[in-house]
Order: C-alpha cells, then sequence, then structure tokens
C-alpha cells in the first residue's frame, strides 16, 4: 500500500482531532439541552406540588372541608396550563383529577416532602415526567400527584439531535476541504524548494533555495538546506583544486621520467648512459611515490576510514626515531639539532606510527628551511601554564631559518600551498607536509600553529596534543644532539 502523502497524513490528523472536538461538543450540548429540559420540567412539578400545599392551606381555614372538591376543581382549571393535578384527601375521596385517557396508570412512586422523585412515564403514547408525595396540612393528610406533558420538549430535542448529526458530517466535510487547501497552502514552500533543488547539479553548486520570510521550521530548514548546500559547494571546490593540484605535481615526475626513458631508448647507448637514465627515473618515481602516499593519507583521513588509535605512546622515543630519520640530512647541511625533553615519559594516546610522521614532517620542514650551519631545536613539555585547558603535552619545533611571513600563515596548511621563498628554497616540495601534520593533529584531538622563533627570528612550530592522565612531569633536561 502507498504510503500517504504529508499533505494528506495532515489534512487526516487534522480531521481527527477536529471530529473528536466536534463530537465532544455536540454529544455535551446535547445532553446539557437535555439535562436542562428535564430540570426545567422537575422544578415546574416541584413548584406545582408546593403552590398546592399553600393552596390547602389557605382554603382549609376559610372553607369546610365539604367544599374543598369545588375550590380544588377551580384551582386546578386556573393554575393547571399544561401541569395536571390530581389530590386525594386521606378518605381517599378525590378533589381534583384530570381528565384524560389512561391517568390511571400514571402511578408514579411515592417520595417525601423533602426528596421528591420524579419519574418518566408514557400515557397513551404521550411521555411524562410525574411526582406524587404526601403533604400534611392543618392535622389533614392530602396526597398530590402532578405530571408534565413532554411531548413538546422532546420533539425539540429530538430535532436538536437531528440537526446535530447533519450538522457534524456537514463541518467535518468543510474542515476537510479547508484543512487540505491550508496544508497545501503551508507546504507551498516546500515544494519551492524541491523546484529549487532540482536545478542544482554540479555545474550549478553556487545556486540556493528562497528562504521563507518568516521565522518558523520551514525557513530553518532552507537555511539548513543552503548551509549544506555550501558546505557541499566548498567540498567539491576543494576536491576539484584537489584534483587539479595533484595532477599538476603528478605531472613534472611522470614527464621527467617518461622523457627520460624515450631519450635511452631512442640509440644504443653504454651502460654508464643507461645508469644514469635509470637513476632519473627511480628519483622520479621515488617522488611519486612519496606524492601518492602523502595523497592516499589526506584521501583516508578525509573520508574518515581509518579507526582511531587510543594506543598510550611515550612521545619521548617516538620523536627520537623521528630524528635518526631525519639525521643524514642534518649532517648534509651541518644543522645544529637540539633536543629538550623530561626525563620522565611523556604519554598520550594515539597512533604511534602517526605521531611519528607528525614529528618527521616537522623536522623535514625545519631542515629544508634553515640555511647550512643553523640550528634546529626540538622541545618536548608539559604545557603547566594553562591548567584550565587541561593536562597538554607540547611539541615544538624551532629553527634558525628565514621564517614564514605573517600573510602567508594562515594558508601554509592549505594542500599544496607553497610560499614563493618556499618554492625558492625547497623546489621539489609538494605543499602537502602541513596539511598532512595538521590532519594527523585534528585527529589527536590537538592543535597546530605557526609564530616567529625566538626574539623574532627563525619558524617556530607549536603542536599541543592532549595528555594522558598518566602523564606527569614539570621539569626538563636539555640532552646533547
Amino acid at each position: 500500500m502507498r504510503p500517504l502523502s504529508i499533505r494528506a497524513r495532515l489534512t487526516a490528523g487534522y480531521l481527527g482531532v477536529l471530529a473528536l472536538a466536534t463530537l465532544t461538543l455536540a454529544a455535551g450540548a446535547w445532553w446539557l439541552f437535555s439535562a436542562s429540559v428535564v430540570r426545567a420540567a422537575d422544578e415546574a412539578l416541584a413548584a406545582r406540588i408546593d403552590g398546592t400545599r399553600h393552596f390547602i392551606e389557605a382554603i382549609q381555614r376559610e372553607l369546610p372541608t365539604e367544599e374543598l372538591h369545588d375550590e380544588f376543581r377551580e384551582f386546578a382549571d386556573l393554575t393547571g396550563g399544561d401541569a395536571l393535578l390530581e389530590v386525594l384527601d386521606e378518605t381517599g375521596r378525590v378533589l381534583c383529577r384530570p381528565a384524560i385517557t389512561g391517568w390511571a396508570e400514571m402511578t408514579p412512586p411515592l417520595s417525601t416532602a423533602t426528596a421528591l422523585q420524579v419519574v418518566a412515564r408514557t400515557v397513551g403514547h404521550q411521555p411524562y415526567r410525574a411526582l406524587a408525595t404526601d403533604v400534611e396540612v392543618g392535622g389533614h393528610r392530602y396526597r398530590i400527584t402532578a405530571a408534565l406533558p413532554m411531548g413538546t420538549e422532546y420533539a425539540a430535542l429530538s430535532r436538536f439531535g437531528w440537526l446535530l448529526a447533519g450538522l457534524v458530517p456537514t463541518v467535518m466535510a468543510l474542515a476537510g476541504l479547508g484543512g487540505f487547501w491550508l496544508s497545501g497552502r503551508a507546504l507551498s514552500p516546500v515544494d519551492r524548494m524541491t523546484r529549487d533543488a532540482r536545478l542544482i547539479s554540479l555545474r550549478h553548486l553556487d545556486r540556493r533555495v528562497d528562504v521563507p520570510p518568516a521565522d518558523d521550521e520551514l525557513r530553518r530548514l532552507a537555511v539548513t538546506f543552503n548551509d549544506m548546500l555550501t558546505r557541499l559547494q566548498r567540498a567539491f571546490d576543494d576536491m576539484v583544486r584537489f584534483t587539479a593540484d595533484a595532477s599538476h605535481e603528478l605531472r613534472t615526475p611522470v614527464s621527467l621520467a617518461r622523457t627520460t626513458a624515450e631519450l635511452a631508448l631512442g640509440r644504443p647507448r653504454t651502460a654508464d648512459e643507461y645508469r644514469d637514465a635509470l637513476t632519473v627515473v627511480l628519483a622520479q618515481t621515488e617522488r611519486m611515490t612519496t606524492l601518492v602516499g602523502d595523497l592516499l593519507v589526506l584521501a583516508r583521513a578525509d573520508a574518515g576510514v581509518e579507526e582511531p588509535d587510543s594506543s598510550l605512546v611515550d612521545l619521548r622515543p617516538t620523536i627520537e626515531d623521528a630524528i635518526r630519520d631525519v639525521s643524514v640530512l642534518a649532517r648534509q647541511q651541518r644543522l645544529d639539532l637540539q633536543r629538550d625533553r623530561p626525563d620522565t615519559p611523556v604519554l598520550i594516546r594515539g597512533s604511534r606510527e602517526s605521531l611519528r610522521r607528525l614529528a618527521v614532517i616537522l623536522i623535514d620542514n625545519a631542515i629544508k628551511y634553515t640555511p647550512c650551519g643553523g640550528a634546529i631545536r626540538i622541545r618536548l613539555a608539559i604545557d603547566a601554564e594553562t591548567p584550565a585547558a587541561g593536562l597538554a603535552v607540547l611539541l615544538e619545533v624551532i629553527n634558525s631559518g628565514p621564517g614564514i611571513p605573517a600573510d602567508e600563515r594562515h594558508r601554509v596548511f592549505d594542500r599544496f600551498y607553497r610560499g614563493a621563498h618556499a618554492r625558492q628554497l625547497a623546489p621539489d616540495g609538494s605543499g602537502l607536509g602541513l596539511s598532512i601534520a595538521q590532519t594527523i593533529v585534528e585527529r589527536h584531538s590537538g592543535t597546530i600553529d605557526i609564530t616567529d622563533g625566538p626574539n623574532g627570528r627563525g619558524c617556530l612550530v607549536r603542536v599541543r596534543l592532549p595528555a594522558s592522565e598518566t602523564a606527569g612531569c614539570d621539569q626538563q633536561i636539555a640532552i646533547g644532539a
């Protein structure tokens, strides 16, 4: 079975609530009308009984008992109206009685003067409300029976019930049509959003849906949808730029390797010439391998396919392993590697291999941009200056190179971005190192920033990572390179 549309479900829900309210109101109105009619009749009968008692009290003081019959007949004729009255004295003599067929069938139960009990009776297909009670006046007892015909009242009540029975479906039908129309008007912005969304494609990600002026759920939906489109457009632009930059970076080593191979195979060459050509091809292949590996790291990080590693890692041996990996490059440039670290374990939770790669990237970058004979300081410490931020581990790499201009620092973490000075000092770089470093830091819930070195000279890269609760040290000692 095909599910109902939102418009149909809204209309059905609205009709369900309205039907319940309307039926409750109709039933309440009918019950109130009925109770009012019955209560008015019962009060009229009680008043009739009370009036008869007062009449007996009045005439008993003035007339002898034998003349009461005539007075009661006249009283019944003058005050009766629609009410019927029967009065019997204590001997059973009828003082007055209505002349209707079937009056003997009335026989309401006898009730006391303080607790009158009115009952419904039917005489000759005519409904009545009837009441019977004994009253004592001047030492004499009288039985008074009063009845009020209810045919007219019950007929009015029946007409009112039929009116409600016809009115409720009419109201429901009109309300259903109105609710269907109103729900359509209310959902029309959603239809417009749907039409606008269908026009959005990869070539037109700059389009946005119209935002309704009213501050309601539809406006929040439109704003949220536009925000999502903005994020998608930014991600798509990043992907396009990333693909273009990656293609550009791969094109150069691929072209060099292909050209070298074509030249080597163009004519017979000596073994040394072939070896030189293969050396060039190998170098370019290694460059492509490194670039592809970096791209794979970033792609896996973007896709979120790597599960976070929560192993307990001591950063001291991890940093030492990274220093050993790049120490050959440092010796070639006669750089002085200075290391400051605590004498107790510096523990964080994360991936040992990722943290080693982070340290290698930061130290390798420092080596690339530090002139020959310069100095690089690697500092590892527990951050005790900001206790409100929680226990943290600081990793700082400080070099004595030219530094990074302030206007370029906000872009150095962009993929493939390399400043003009950086391209001069390290032309073979890819511009992915700091992007990978930032990805690793963020995956470990840390921060990374770049500032000037001490006294405004050189460059300082500071990484702050949340420390494990078991990490605790505040003393730093310098160990020689």
